[in-house]
């Protein structure tokens, strides 16, 4: 068995590392996007592992390089390739942003792009990745996390009873290890949807942050949690656990600051994949000139199943995440 990328074969138990050019900067630097293959012991299909189309989300970019190690580490023990491409959105990583600096433009909303010279950068960056790196992959796993602040945990998911390939993608979403699932029809021009609309199939994991990025942890789980994925779609062997997803919800909502100031959590990581009751203070922000309390952040659901959280005191700007939600009412407890 063995990858081929535009040429250039690698061998079987092997890596490699290829450059996909973008364009020329106006600082005259040449933008390319690194993507990463490793090659398993067997034959087997492509996946890829997409991460950093949000800048802000380091926890990712840094689980992609450690999955590398991982991944060799344990001895190319998988089928097929897989292909790591650590960073979408170099200048968005750069800047630490969740949208690309050059034009504020959110990439993981543009897709499929636009070919060079037809649209803003942002636009160009995704037409790239769509025409230059999805075609490559028979599954994709689009990797998302929280900002530098948040730590996140839950997983996409679809109504598996229409289709065969909606099964499939609902029970990657059972082998994640996340306690909450999201069952979400996805509308907006994201990485996914496009890789969906290439006869890919695409998986949305939403997992770590910069909340937990000393927590080597972190990491070990993250990757036990792909290992437990890759079992579901038969690239690495055994039987996928399913047992620790806890509950589907249909609806969910972020909850955000209203106020800037100092946010000080009430609770921290110990609530993330959990349920709270409604009306319960998730966290607080306070005026670090006048010390009053400026914000409560409350549960809003009777039911309220916690995505995400804001788990360290930190600067908050209005309207930034602090916390993303799930109405436990709308949807239905699993493995129970």
């Amino acid at each position: 068995m063995t990858f081929a990328w535009d040429g250039i074969a690698v061998g079987p138990s092997n890596t490699a590392h290829f450059e996909v050019p973008v364009c020329t900067m106006a600082s005259g630097h040449k933008l390319a996007l690194s993507v990463h293959a490793v090659t398993g012991s067997r034959p087997g299909p492509v996946s890829l592992v997409a991460c950093g189309s949000h800048g802000e989300e380091l926890w990712s970019s840094e689980f992609c390089r450690r999955l590398r190690d991982y991944l060799v580490n344990d001895g190319y023990d998988f089928a097929g390739t897989i292909l790591l491409a650590p960073v979408l959105n170099p200048h968005s990583f750069a800047s630490g942003t969740r949208n690309t600096p050059i034009d504020l433009h959110n990439l993981n909303r543009v897709f499929p792009g636009s070919k060079p010279g037809k649209n803003w950068f942002t636009d160009m960056l995704a037409g790239v990745i769509a025409d230059k790196i999805l075609p490559k992959a028979d599954f994709v796993f689009d990797y998302h996390g929280g900002g530098s602040d948040t730590v996140i945990h839950y997983h996409y998911t679809v109504d598996p009873k229409l289709s065969s390939r909606h099964a499939l993608v609902h029970d990657v979403a059972l082998a994640s290890g996340a306690e909450v699932l999201w069952e979400h029809n996805e509308q907006r021009g994201t990485l996914s949807n496009c890789a969906d609309d290439m006869g890919k199939t695409a998986f949305v994991v939403e997992v770590g942050g910069g909340g937990e990025i000393l927590d080597s942890g972190s990491f070990d789980r993250a990757y036990g949690g792909f290992l437990n994925m890759l079992r579901v779609i038969e690239v690495v062997r055994g039987t996928p656990n399913l047992s620790r997803a806890r509950v589907v919800v249909t609806k969910g909502t972020t909850v955000r600051p209203s106020n800037g100031g100092t946010f000080v959590p009430v609770s921290g990581l110990e609530i993330l994949g959990k349920t709270v009751a409604g009306g319960t203070v998730l966290g607080r922000v306070i005026s670090p000139y006048t010390f009053e309390v400026l914000d409560e952040l409350i549960a809003p659901f009777d039911k309220t199943e916690i995505m995400q959280v804001r788990n360290r005191i930190s600067k908050v700007h209005p309207g930034e995440y602090a916390y993303i939600v799930g109405d436990g009412a709308t949807g239905y407890a699993i493995n129970t």
